[in-house]
């Protein structure tokens, strides 16, 4: 996996010049990926929020104030989501429908060019930390993956599917609680 996009170190922006240069930099890759309005809506608020964590001037204090409205605004009225700005996502995020009722918890990691469908849940699971999603990886519509598990890079997880457990990197997931998918053109059997 990739590093994260605003990983916590002391090299980490903390005035306004680099956050500003690493907020273009990261929603130049993500709105490569998302052409529309409410999507791109979605992803400035969150990178602006991710983008200011840090920055301890009275304008960068400021900023992150505004931002938090626009996101108790948008993000979590309008949209019904709940994206902490101490998420780490890397570059290429793509939140379809606007990110509509994402729920992430703040210790998820997220890998590059991830791919998000609406209503997708992750979350702690027993006190652990949440998830670490891989480059390139697909959370389909409802998808719920819970604690402290690995979604590999390139993996894939269906629609409504539960995800209690580590995911190999490039397989499909689905079902509950999610299981491989069977290859095309064969039978699927659960144990």
């Amino acid at each position: 996996m990739s590093t994260p996009a605003f990983p916590p170190s002391p090299h980490h922006p903390r005035d306004l010049r680099s956050a500003r240069a690493g907020y273009r930099r990261l929603l130049a890759a993500d709105y490569a990926r998302d052409q529309f309005l409410f999507e791109r809506i979605t992803l400035a608020i969150f990178r602006a929020g991710q983008a200011l964590r840090y920055v301890d001037t009275p304008v960068g204090r400021w900023l992150r104030r505004f931002v938090l409205v626009l996101d108790l605004a948008w993000t979590q009225a309008l949209m019904g989501a709940e994206l902490p700005h101490e998420v780490w996502a890397g570059p290429g995020l793509k939140l379809h429908h606007g990110g509509r009722g994402i729920i992430l918890h703040p210790s998820v990691v997220i890998g590059e060019n991830v791919r998000i469908y609406h209503n997708v849940t992750v979350g702690v699971r027993d006190g652990r930390p949440a998830a670490r999603i891989g480059d390139r990886a697909f959370l389909g519509t409802g998808a719920t993956i819970l604690g402290p598990v690995t979604i590999g890079a390139d993996s894939k997880v269906g629609a409504h599917a539960v995800v209690l457990t580590d995911t190999e990197p490039g397989a499909t997931y689905v079902g509950v609680p999610a299981a491989p998918a069977a290859p095309a053109g064969t039978r699927a059997t659960r144990p």
